[in-house]
């Protein structure tokens, strides 16, 4: 049995696993996906948060128990990251899906910054809540999972998402380098592309690599495959 946790990216709750922890549960794991602070049902108001609170928060849960495989889909690994440079003694490995893979210093838009991600941004509509953002469902959907069936998009959830997260550096050394790494790649990515995830990747070297092809959010349409990957790490 493993522990593993599971962290969501930009927009998204812990919902963004329920096809993933049932997988993994049946295997035995001892599975957690958390939602960061200031989005879906957590109470904190989401313009008054960042990538310091997430990390801290991550962190808290991470260090009450054993060991974990600490998973970040998307801005997910921007936390993960931060994580490990916090408590690097209770992860065991780190995993990033479709991740963004930070050097020290680097916020998410740094690391965006020149990608082709046009389509998403044109998704992307002022919050109702003040200081964050949204996505358009419609619009969002084409570019987050292309290949998704109808049953699939119609799982998919957004909330609002903090500003002050997409442009908060992650600061990293020793620590977050002594954890083992592994990334798995998405070959139809249109948000962190399939270039940026390799560049990212290049710089960041991680021991175990896979690739799925598919868009963005493979623990919506590869729930099954990425399931499988993350029980044999």
């Amino acid at each position: 049995m493993t522990r593993i946790i599971l962290i969501h990216g930009a927009w998204g709750s812990a919902q963004t696993w329920d096809f993933v922890v049932p997988l993994l549960k049946a295997k035995g794991h001892d599975v957690t996906a958390v939602t960061l602070p200031g989005h879906g049902a957590d109470s904190r108001d989401p313009g008054e948060v960042g990538m310091d609170d997430y990390i801290a928060h991550v962190s808290e849960i991470v260090a009450d128990g054993p060991p974990a495989l600490l998973v970040g889909h998307s801005m997910g690994g921007m936390v993960i990251s931060g994580t490990a440079e916090q408590v690097p003694g209770s992860i065991r490995k780190l995993v990033y899906v479709a991740a963004l893979l930070p050097r020290s210093g680097e916020s998410l838009l740094d690391l965006i910054k020149g990608q082709d991600t046009m389509g998403l941004v044109e998704a992307v509509r002022q919050g109702r809540i003040p200081m964050t953002t949204e996505l358009d469902p419609e619009t969002a959907a084409p570019i987050l999972y292309p290949e998704a069936t109808d049953e699939q998009r119609a799982c998919a959830t957004y909330v609002a998402e903090p500003n002050r997260a997409q442009t908060d550096p992650v600061t990293l050394g020793e620590k977050f380098a002594s954890r083992p790494r592994a990334y798995v790649f998405t070959a139809r990515d249109k948000v962190v592309t399939y270039p940026l995830q390799k560049a990212m990747v290049a710089h960041t070297p991680c021991a175990e690599t896979f690739t799925l092809d598919c868009g963005h959010v493979p623990q919506l349409t590869r729930s099954k495959e990425l399931a499988a990957i993350l029980d044999r790490l």
